[in-house]
């Protein structure tokens, strides 16, 4: 099943109230906080239930989107650049939540977020007891070396149905959540001059053997 998430920027109070047309794991930016040189930007992720009919699960094994007894998380695309030379530091995850980043998915099911493959990708994948009711995790974080602002990128998130005839099957959603503001990698000059120098070593080799 999919569903259209609501925006990541949304207030705890908004999201209850729209809890009657559905339930929603969504990430909400807090605030940038100094740490040291570097700065923090903070998160909360919300899960909001209607009326217990969905849950939050831990499940089994490692992320299978959409699969039954899946672990649920949720993504956040395009947080960071984490190769050389780009501004990624650190991420936390909250209590309950362990974290993975990848430059490529974890896309929750029936779910085509965008995803820059320069750019890093964080999953909060939940490992706590099965949540019924509406809950705020705060404490997750992403500590980049700038602080130019956010952008609005995408996240994808799962949880669990708990009712009726489609229990226990997963529920995707996609939504929006700012993040620090970061432009798409771009090799450093040094590193540019050397990928050309070995083509142009290759070519010199390929003709000598003509």
């Amino acid at each position: 099943m999919r569903r259209l998430g609501t925006f990541g920027l949304t207030v705890f109070t908004a999201l209850v109230s729209a809890s009657a047309a559905h339930a929603a794991l969504i990430a909400q930016f807090t605030g940038v906080t100094p740490v040291g040189s570097n700065f923090s930007y903070n998160y909360n992720l919300l899960f909001s239930t209607q009326s217990g009919v969905d849950r939050l699960e831990s499940g089994s094994g490692s992320i299978n989107p959409g699969a039954i007894g899946s672990p649920d998380f949720i993504t956040l695309y395009d947080v960071a650049s984490d190769r050389p030379g780009g501004n990624f530091i650190a991420a936390s995850a909250g209590s309950g939540f362990s974290l993975s980043l990848q430059e490529l998915g974890i896309n929750a099911a029936q779910t085509l977020p965008v995803d820059d493959a320069t750019l890093a990708n964080i999953t909060f994948k939940y490992e706590g007891p099965t949540i019924t009711t509406d809950t705020v995790f705060p404490g997750f974080s992403i500590v980049v070396n700038s602080n130019d602002g956010t952008s609005l990128k995408q996240f994808t998130g799962q949880y669990t149905d708990n009712n009726g005839p489609e229990i226990n099957t997963k529920v995707g959603e996609i939504g929006l959540v700012a993040v620090p503001k970061t432009s798409t990698f771009i090799p450093e000059p040094s590193a540019m001059a050397m990928g050309l120098m070995a083509v142009v070593g290759l070519m010199g080799r390929r003709k000598g053997r003509r």
